[in-house]
């Protein structure tokens, strides 16, 4: 089994019907012959972040967190990662 693949066209969250496995401090979901890292959800985000939202923004690989209430949020379509 290949440990780890960046799924291109899909993420995985809790609750998604794949198999969960805990790996180290994450949890990974086996998706054919590989292992997707679970993505955090901030559960019941009311809002949506976006360029000039009043949140503090901080540079984070190839997009920007928005800091929240001390945690690092980026939105992705209708809901919002934790990082």
């Amino acid at each position: 089994m290949t440990s780890h693949t960046e799924p291109i066209d899909h993420e995985h969250h809790p609750g998604d019907g794949c198999e969960a496995v805990q790996h180290d401090d994450h949890v990974d979901h086996v998706h054919g012959d590989e292992r997707h890292r679970e993505q955090a959800l901030h559960a019941d985000h009311s809002g949506t972040h976006s360029e000039g939202d009043g949140c503090e923004v901080v540079a984070h690989g190839d997009h920007v967190d928005h800091v929240h209430d001390g945690h690092h949020h980026v939105q992705h379509g209708d809901h919002v990662h934790e990082h």
